[in-house]
């Protein structure tokens, strides 16, 4: 059977398991540190994601207004429950087949983390990556391994992707600002990290 992305990570957490490990410890700091880092400078007010997860990096993240997607519904719930108190942040899923946003949806700042990744199939990515860009008015932030060698084994919901290469293509509005790669004492490849662009 074809792997099918959408599916993979609804029954994750319906299972009751969460974003995996690069939502948690060492790296969800890092992450956040370079994120709230490039959110102060800009003077960012509101920031769109797309694949929110269980909300345990959110936790880590400062940005006054922040919206928060995702293709699980049991992940959006957690969401909901996990910042019930915090009126700072909205949630809603995100269904690919069932998507179009054509201004409605937007932000100062687009994010993904640890996203691309996990999608396998050329379609959604596409579509990922264009609905990613139409959410953001000025900035784009993508935590991402921007390579597309392949391990020699790789997880079944694992496929590296340079995303350089479909923001030239797509989105050449979009111009590189800084990289913060992830310290390499963290084991993760060296294309590892945060890329931030500018509309």
């Amino acid at each position: 059977m074809e792997f099918n992305s959408v599916a993979f990570w609804r029954a994750r957490y319906e299972k009751g398991q969460n974003s995996g490990s690069g939502s948690y410890g060492a790296m969800a700091e890092f992450k956040a540190e370079a994120f709230n880092e490039f959110v102060k400078l800009h003077q960012i007010h509101s920031c769109c994601e797309f694949g929110v997860g269980d909300g345990n990096q959110l936790g880590y993240l400062k940005v006054p207004q922040f919206l928060g997607l995702d293709v699980a519904p049991a992940a959006i719930d957690l969401c909901i429950s996990k910042f019930a108190d915090d009126a700072s942040k909205s949630f809603m899923v995100y269904d690919p087949a069932h998507f179009v946003n054509n201004g409605a949806i937007n932000a100062d700042l687009g994010l993904s983390m640890d996203v691309i990744l996990h999608l396998i199939e050329d379609q959604i990515y596409d579509s990922y990556m264009r609905n990613l860009c139409a959410a953001s008015n000025s900035y784009l932030a993508i935590f991402n391994t921007a390579s597309d060698a392949q391990l020699p084994k790789m997880a079944v919901h694992n496929k590296y992707r340079d995303h350089r290469h479909w923001l030239s293509r797509c989105a050449p509005e979009f111009k590189e600002l800084s990289v913060a790669l992830c310290p390499a004492e963290l084991g993760y490849p060296a294309e590892t990290g945060f890329y931030f662009y500018k509309k």
